[in-house]
């Protein structure tokens, strides 16, 4: 009878354990892997564009003088919307409360390493800030083919290819109001992979030309992709929703910021028609970007 009993009460005292391991288990979803998509906005941003065109007699279009006219325009890209898509792999621990253990609140950490794609298209009209020099190689410098100041001008475009690598930490909190329901903020670190692709550099304004413009003459055409990487960093807000066990859905936003870049497009490559240029070096100033996602999470 005593045997019997202790069995009963041994067996009663491990379901015990196990129910009480189990809901120990459910304050932490542990590994999961997500999916999510959105759209972005970016704000405006500075480019420039520099280099130099070899004005020769035996050139098109033909310059009574040798020299080289150092270029250097710089200017603003406007806003432009852009799509996102990517994956992420986590780990979230044990739930530390937060207040007496009664008030259930909760604080969840994780570590997530994510990547993701950014696509976009930028464009921008550039002048000179400052007089670009015409120097002869010849004789002495006159000026007679300086550009004085907002004299030379350019509309830059191109798409914009980006890949994202970043480390973040997330808090998600559970509240006394919902068992299914969570908010989260988060942040992290990384690095972004930004190529530019179909470059094309139009000259719209230039008084030492005939025309004053150039119509159809892409300065980039030597070669109009470009590419660099730099720092990045975000932060984000947001809620997560357990439709099931081990499968949830969440909405956030994100603020984006990717370090400013530097590129070097190829030169101006029209025998008849344009002169001879060196490689156009460009900056990119450092980008912001507003993002909203939605995604999908499975825990294992």
């Amino acid at each position: 009878m005593n045997n019997k009993f202790l069995m009963l009460a041994a067996l009663a005292l491990g379901t015990t354990s196990v129910s009480s391991l189990q809901a120990a288990e459910k304050t932490s979803r542990g590994l999961y892997l997500g999916i999510f998509g959105g759209g972005a906005v970016s704000n405006s941003n500075s480019f420039t564009q520099s280099g130099v065109a070899f004005k020769r007699t035996d050139h098109a279009p033909f310059y009574k003088e040798n020299y080289d006219l150092f270029v250097d325009t710089k200017g603003q890209l406007g806003s432009k919307s852009a799509t996102i898509g990517g994956l992420h792999i986590g780990y979230e621990w044990s739930e530390i409360p937060m207040g007496s253990n009664q008030s259930g609140w909760g604080l969840r950490p994780a570590l997530e390493f994510e990547g993701f794609y950014l696509g976009s298209s930028q464009s921008g009209d550039l002048t000179n800030a400052q007089t670009e020099r015409g120097i002869p190689l010849d004789g002495p410098y006159t000026g007679e083919h300086d550009l004085v100041p907002n004299q030379h001008s350019f509309t830059d475009s191109f798409n914009v290819d980006m890949g994202v690598l970043l480390t973040n930490g997330i808090f998600t909190f559970k509240t006394p109001w919902s068992n299914k329901i969570f908010p989260y903020i988060g942040g992290g670190i990384g690095a972004a992979i930004t190529s530019l692709s179909k470059g094309n550099s139009i000259q719209t304004s230039n008084p030492l030309l005939p025309t004053g413009y150039e119509a159809g003459i892409n300065h980039y055409n030597g070669n109009t992709n470009a590419s660099s990487s730099s720092f990045a960093a975000q932060g984000k807000v947001g809620v997560r929703a357990e439709l099931i066990d081990h499968l949830s859905i969440f909405a956030e936003y994100r603020y984006l910021h990717v370090s400013a870049t530097n590129y070097t497009f190829g030169s101006t490559v029209y025998p008849t028609e344009h002169a001879e240029t060196s490689n156009w070096d460009s900056h990119l100033g450092s980008m912001n970007f507003n993002t909203g996602i939605f995604g999908i999470e499975y825990g294992f």
